[in-house]
């Protein structure tokens, strides 16, 4: 939808600029009326340069800026304002122009008659399935400023726990970009210096001097092919992994793996646990919440062992029993959601095992961020020592070459 730049007056006089989204100049003018606001400039609002930058990187909208702008929504609609008041007021604050531009969409739909519901079901990209559901979970209660409060409190531990795992890999990810970076040096400028003088003696190499050599020789003259090779590669696996069998095999590992894979397996119960909680307790129907909840892990083994769950729950058996069979839940985990099913205080056994979960996630970083430091460290010496060892072994033997 276009967005307009516009100059209006209102009853005292004042003028009054600002932008607006809309089908035409018709529609901007007709929702100026309807807040006494009469228009003297209006114009497209030209969007060349941010196209232009788009195209080098796509405009996206962070969990912080969610964050920001579901607290002052639901602080907004708390204090009784009109939802497409709070909705221009918001559009007029937020300095992310993806979002500002969304809002005032979102705003003319709501204008038009839709739901709030409906019109955040357009911006798939924004607004995920939890947002939406908690949305129209306070349209139909009548406690939609609770609901977005819940959303922004749900969006905000999400952002706290991706920069978490982020620190936890930032000096792992610095020792494997020095370690790169210092073998691709090694086998562009230092080997092939050590390769000719061997070639001048017609010197046997070691094994692994001739890896090495051959190594070097593919970096250097065949770079092009290397990068072209690497890239190719890389776009294959990324789209091998979209598909169904490959993101469900690549989700099992990551739940396999040495060190990440218990990890792994924390995050994916404390998003399923928090995001179902925050569903239970804003009344969303608990075989509906169960479905989205399993979406917003992330993890495809747990999507369908939830998949599986619901189906036993229509036949009449508690949630508990599935998940505990599915062999993919502490016993701790099935046992709080039994005791919430029997005392009828799902959600709040829910939170509780999210707490824990959300400080055994905090530990299990540091502890993780502990060990990776001497085991990255230990990896990269090993590296380097194999090169060097690589590239002199032959001089050990170079005596008996020269002497014959």
């Amino acid at each position: 939808m276009p967005t307009f730049q516009y100059v209006a007056r209102d009853r005292t006089g004042k003028q009054i600029k600002g932008s607006m989204a809309g089908a035409d100049e018709q529609a901007i003018r007709d929702q100026l009326r309807r807040k006494d606001m009469y228009v003297t400039t209006l114009a497209l609002q030209r969007e060349a340069a941010g196209k232009a930058f788009s195209s080098f990187r796509k405009p996206k909208v962070a969990l912080g800026d969610m964050v920001v702008m579901s607290r002052q929504l639901a602080t907004l609609v708390r204090a009784g304002l009109p939802l497409v008041e709070c909705l221009y007021t918001l559009a007029g604050q937020t300095e992310n122009p993806l979002l500002k531009r969304t809002l005032m969409e979102v705003r003319s739909d709501v204008l038009a008659g839709s739901t709030l519901t409906d019109a955040l079901g357009k911006h798939p990209k924004i607004f995920s399935e939890l947002y939406m559901a908690l949305a129209q979970a306070g349209e139909v209660a009548g406690a939609l400023d609770e609901t977005l409060q819940v959303a922004a409190d749900q969006l905000d531990k999400e952002q706290q726990l991706k920069e978490n795992v982020k620190s936890a890999f930032v000096y792992p990810a610095a020792v494997v970009i020095v370690a790169v970076g210092v073998v691709f040096f090694l086998l562009t400028f230092v080997v092939p210096v050590f390769a000719n003088v061997y070639e001048q003696f017609n010197a046997e190499l070691p094994l692994p001097t001739k890896l090495l050599v051959v190594a070097s020789k593919i970096i250097t003259n065949y770079w092009y092919m290397v990068a072209l090779s690497t890239f190719v590669g890389i776009k294959a696996f990324k789209r091998w992994e979209k598909t169904v069998k490959g993101k469900e095999m690549c989700d099992r590992i990551k739940l396999k793996m040495p060190l990440l894979g218990p990890l792994n397996r924390k995050i994916a119960i404390s998003r399923l646990t928090r995001t179902f909680s925050a569903m239970v307790s804003a009344g969303v129907p608990i075989l509906s919440g169960l479905e989205t909840s399993a979406r917003v892990t992330g993890n495809s083994v747990f999507v369908k062992v939830i998949h599986d769950a619901i189906g036993k729950v229509n036949e009449g058996v508690r949630l508990s029993v599935p998940l505990e069979m599915s062999k993919q839940f502490p016993s701790m985990v099935t046992r709080m959601i039994s005791a919430g099913e029997e005392s009828g205080n799902l959600d709040e056994m829910l939170r509780q095992i999210t707490t824990f979960f959300d400080r055994d996630i905090e530990y299990a970083v540091q502890r993780l961020t502990r060990m990776l430091e001497p085991i990255m460290t230990v990896v990269l010496g090993v590296i380097v020592g194999f090169v060097l060892l690589a590239l002199y072994m032959p001089i050990f033997n170079l005596t008996k070459v020269i002497h014959r």
